[in-house]
């Protein structure tokens, strides 16, 4: 096919006709008619315009000159050995039509045969089983996207964002309400759930065992090749059999049933496991579909990361810990099941055995929503028997780790204590206890008492890039940058993936960010491919760059942001600049003998939007900025707070939020109307731009 579809370019054989303008919405279509020359033959159709249909093809340019091609051929695309691209495909409705003969010619064993259709001959095959010095086998991937990569990125940098939402999706109300009629505990106190089913399900989930066969014959060789790893593999799976997690079935053709092929998941910066398999519930079965497309989601019913580490910032006393196999303690329904099985034989020797998986299981789309909701039912269930530990398992777990703190060590001790009866009586067990002070942990095992050096914030791998740790002894945070210079020459590619690494939810380093960010503005204006070679201003501004990144290692910041027993008042600054925009909220701290501190909870910065907004613009977004990050503090501390004040060194902004919204055209009408919305009774004042810590320049 894929002389077909270069047709348009060829245009030797091939006369297009009806083409006009192309559409400017890559979802329009046009109406085409593609006549040969070869023959009185038409194909007459809607086309569907996109900015790039395939890569170019063939891969690379073929040497035709030792084929022999028979003399006077009349081929559909005489330059067929040509790297090119293409411009059209014609639809599967119409292929046959194009072969009225199917005649064949054989030019050799190695080489692509010729086929005859109303456009010409078409070359179709392998042109050799050993691919060109010094380059890859030939491999061909047809993909269609709507909107591409490019798009995706240009999205980030957009002026406008949805940060809230207010309501669950339809999808989400079903998996709720699944969850509500569905879920029941056993003699033992441990919660059974099912699996939230769309409404096609059964015609969704086809069959998937031979899937898994290839998958596992795959597995088996890689882990032949690595013993050690293969250890740790069986250890793992033994433990998954032992725990009575999953348990040995015979076949029934009757029952219908998912197989999930897994894989291992390393993770050296592990204290506990470092080998974990993770098994695939997106490989596609015979029906096209995975079990997760044919399961729904679930809402998040956790607070965001950024409200429970500003709630931790809070308490003196820091107190951390991590459920153990949290997923694997929620026991999944009998008639659900069948739908996590997995092939597998702890020695090559053996027969192939199926498995069930019995409980909830990391790698189903909707695993996270189960298991994190049935945190929630425990605390609803047994909760109002412990005033400290319902509140802490309801706001201060994020995944299956808490982090919080209490107001003095006893108090911290009972909360240790509570929270872990309280998890207990749902099968849950709390471990890898820290604090930043000892006495909290007294009478704790060695087991249970994790690392007191230092302890990230989450080892849950969905957030591995945190990069925020925590030092116990010091009670301080810090960032460990893991930007390393390489030696090649940096791309594109190259350098979003190591500004990624800087994810920082609290903004304690966004000034450093936003310069990546900003680097990252000016590489999609030169509108270069991923891989190629950033021009020269572009590399030395990021050698310049990621030599100053490592030295945030050395930034340190108190944890503890507060006074004891003081009184607390929020100040918020909004800047921007040409380049970005952003705001920073502090906490200003008085006690009752008179002292002061102040610290830096959060900040959040914008990378000015490509299309050019005017300097005053700007500064209303960031004012916009510092409402919603004030409105997110105050909804996550939970605390009494004196008053709050906003400040920015915009006179032209004051001005605007000093009026109705209805003054104003709408870009600043809307974003007054929000401001005045969220700060509603606190102050605006001016501040002078030398004295802005939220200066941008």
């Amino acid at each position: 096919m894929a002389q077909l579809l270069r047709l348009k370019r060829s245009k030797t054989n091939v006369l297009i006709q009806g083409i006009g303008d192309q559409p400017q919405n890559a979802r329009e279509s046009v109406h085409v008619k593609v006549l040969s020359r070869k023959e009185k033959f038409a194909v007459d159709t809607d086309f569907l315009i996109l900015p790039r249909v395939t890569p170019e093809l063939p891969a690379h340019d073929i040497p035709v000159d030792h084929w022999k091609l028979p003399p006077n051929i009349f081929l559909a695309d005489p330059q067929f050995h040509k790297r090119a691209p293409i411009d059209m495909i014609l639809g599967i409705e119409h292929f046959f039509s194009f072969f009225k003969t199917a005649s064949r010619i054989n030019l050799s064993k190695s080489l692509p045969m010729l086929i005859d259709s109303v456009f010409g001959w078409l070359v179709s095959g392998s042109t050799s089983k050993v691919p060109p010095a010094g380059r890859n086998p030939p491999c061909s991937i047809v993909a269609v996207s709507l909107f591409t990569l490019e798009e995706s990125v240009e999205r980030f940098w957009q002026v406008e964002e949805l940060q809230t939402r207010s309501d669950y999706s339809l999808e989400e109300k079903r998996c709720e309400e699944v969850f509500s009629d569905s879920t029941t505990r056993n003699a033992e106190g441990r919660y059974m759930v099912r699996l939230p089913r769309r409404s096609n399900f059964d015609e969704m989930v086809g069959a998937s065992k031979s899937m898994a066969m290839k998958r596992l014959q795959l597995l088996e060789k890689r882990l032949a090749r690595n013993p050690e790893l293969k250890d740790e593999y069986n250890k793992f799976m033994m433990e998954y059999l032992s725990l009575g997690h999953m348990r040995c079935v015979r076949e029934d053709d009757t029952q219908n049933s998912s197989y999930l092929p897994h894989h291992p998941v390393v993770k050296e910066a592990s204290t506990t496991t470092k080998v974990r398999v993770v098994f695939d519930a997106s490989a596609k079965t015979s029906t096209g579909f995975s079990i997760n497309e044919a399961l729904l989601v679930g809402p998040v019913v956790q607070d965001d990361l950024l409200s429970i580490i500003l709630r931790f910032r809070t308490f003196p006393v820091a107190l951390v810990g991590d459920i153990a196999k949290m997923y694997r303690q929620v026991l999944l329904h009998p008639e659900d099941t069948p739908y996590q099985r997995i092939l597998w034989r702890f020695d090559t020797a053996d027969p192939i055995e199926s498995y069930e998986l019995m409980t909830v299981t990391y790698g189903l789309g909707p695993s996270s929503f189960l298991a994190t909701r049935t945190l929630q039912q425990l605390a609803s269930d047994e909760g109002d028997a412990y005033p400290l530990g319902k509140p802490a398992l309801r706001k201060s777990f994020y995944v299956d780790d808490f982090i919080g703190g209490a107001q003095s060590v006893s108090e911290a001790i009972q909360l240790r204590s509570e929270l872990s009866e309280l998890l207990a009586k749902g099968g849950f067990a709390l471990r890898k206890w820290t604090s930043n002070q000892l006495l909290v942990l007294a009478g704790l095992s060695s087991d249970e008492i994790g690392t007191q050096s230092a302890i990230k914030f989450d080892t849950n791998e969905t957030v591995k890039t945190l990069g925020i740790t925590w030092e116990p002894e010091s009670d301080n945070l810090h960032f460990n940058s893991e930007i390393r210079q390489h030696q090649n020459a940096p791309t594109k590619r190259s350098i979003l993936s190591a500004i990624s690494r800087l994810f920082d939810p609290l903004g304690l380093i966004s000034p450093i960010i936003i310069n990546g960010k900003m680097l990252m503005q000016r590489l999609w204006l030169l509108a270069c491919s991923w891989d190629d070679e950033v021009p020269d201003c572009i590399a030395t501004a990021w050698e310049k760059l990621s030599v100053q990144l490592p030295k945030i290692a050395d930034f340190r910041v108190s944890r503890y942001a507060l006074l004891p027993k003081s009184t607390i008042q929020l100040h918020t600054f909004c800047d921007a600049s040409e380049s970005a925009y952003g705001a920073c909220t502090y906490a200003r701290c008085v006690d009752s003998s008179g002292q002061v501190r102040v610290q830096l909870l959060a900040s959040k910065s914008r990378v000015a939007p490509l299309k050019k907004i005017s300097l005053p613009r700007l500064e209303l977004c960031a004012a916009e900025v510092g409402a919603k990050l004030h409105s997110r503090i105050v909804e996550a501390l939970q605390i009494p707070l004196a008053s709050s004040y906003f400040w920015s060194d915009s006179t032209v902004t004051l001005q605007w939020l000093r009026a109705p919204p209805s003054t104003w055209k709408t870009f600043v009408a809307n974003r007054v109307s929000e401001i005045q919305t969220l700060t509603h009774g606190a102050f605006w004042n001016h501040v002078a731009g030398t004295e802005n810590p939220a200066c941008s320049r």
